[in-house]
């Protein structure tokens, strides 16, 4: 983007906050990037609640309403965080393919096998997270920064519930 076009972008959004335009724009990328990461996720933990059978289907149904119910509303907080900033939140399914590193595939799969799937999808979230978080914190971006240690210690403790689950005694 032309420095032209960054300033007149940025005027129309110009909070005083001591964040640099192209710091704004910065921080809403990796912004984006949680954000697919989150949507993407909640997909597929949908698809585990709706299709999980065995005998952990009860407790693994009802916690992963309680994920999804979650990342539904950290998906519009990450959104309107990301136009606070000035930016267009990502909002198409093949955005958040390319943005995340989270993979989408619908296959048959025991429970266990849909459990390590999710909580290896909410260590990769982390990733994003503390990547995103590094950067903002450098950027004095502490309001985003504190929004993302939030979600990030929701999902580590999702992925300690998670394994709980398929932890042999």
């Amino acid at each position: 983007m032309s420095s032209t076009a960054l300033a007149s972008k940025s005027a129309a959004f110009a909070p005083k906050s001591g964040i640099e335009a192209e710091d704004r724009t910065q921080i809403a990328g990796a912004l984006g990037k949680v954000l697919a990461d989150s949507y993407m996720l909640f997909i597929k933990t949908q698809g585990v609640h709706w299709n999980v059978v065995g005998p952990t289907f009860y407790s693994l149904h009802k916690l992963t309403e309680e994920h999804y119910e979650n990342l539904y509303h950290a998906i519009d907080e990450l959104a309107e965080r990301i136009r606070a900033l000035g930016e267009k939140a990502p909002a198409s399914y093949r955005k958040y393919g390319e943005l995340s590193e989270i993979r989408d595939y619908d296959l048959e799969q025991s429970a266990d096998a849909h459990v390590r799937m999710l909580v290896d999808d909410h260590r990769t979230a982390v990733k994003s997270m503390r990547d995103a978080i590094e950067w903002c914190e450098d950027k004095k971006d502490f309001v985003t920064a504190d929004m993302l240690i939030e979600r990030m210690s929701w999902h580590e403790e999702a992925i300690w519930m998670l394994n709980a689950i398929i932890a042999k005694q």
